[in-house]
């Protein structure tokens, strides 16, 4: 997918059944109107949508997907199977990374795991270097402090649970790459 300047791209992954990043793109000026209906979805109590724990039944789950789909976003979906996490998050992140860098994205903001956080720092600092991309702006975040975050979660578990899940989320789902 091609990003734009102006958008802010919001990354995270699935480790079930293959390697999936995810990464949801939507202009700056969309981010808050977006924020608010996922919000608006949160039940009391509760401080963020995580798409594994929506477990009370499948009826939520398809609330949720609607209204993710109804939002004004763009999705990408990275997909490697047949290789260990610590080979295909590089493979997957690289790919990313390098299109959202040459595409001069807003910011990117990737969902916390402290276990990779250096490392994601170490091939993104590469990345750049290698493409000569200078002010590429990204973050990582703890995903209640980014409800776009939770996009990329739902459509990172639809993808690793298959089937109709899958169909549920075509609508946003612009490109898919898969690398075996």
């Amino acid at each position: 997918m091609p990003f734009r300047p102006a958008d802010r791209v919001y990354v995270d992954e699935s480790k079930a059944r293959g390697y999936y990043v995810v990464a949801t793109a939507a202009v700056v000026g969309d981010v808050q109107a977006a924020e608010r209906v996922l919000r608006g979805l949160l039940k009391p109590g509760q401080r963020r949508i995580h798409f594994k724990s929506e477990s009370e039944s499948d009826s939520r789950r398809r609330l949720i997907l609607s209204r993710m789909c109804a939002l004004d976003v763009r999705v990408s979906v990275w997909v490697v199977k047949h290789r260990a996490d610590k080979d295909a998050r590089p493979l997957s992140f690289s790919a990313l990374i390098g299109e959202a860098a040459r595409d001069g994205i807003d910011q990117m903001i990737i969902e916390r795991d402290e276990s990779v956080e250096r490392a994601d720092r170490r091939l993104i600092a590469e990345i750049l270097r290698r493409e000569g991309t200078a002010g590429f702006r990204y973050l990582h975040a703890a995903p209640h402090e980014y409800p776009l975050l939770w996009v990329s979660d739902a459509v990172a578990w639809c993808y690793s649970s298959g089937g109709d899940w899958i169909r549920r989320v075509e609508s946003l789902v612009e490109t898919r790459v898969t690398r075996l």
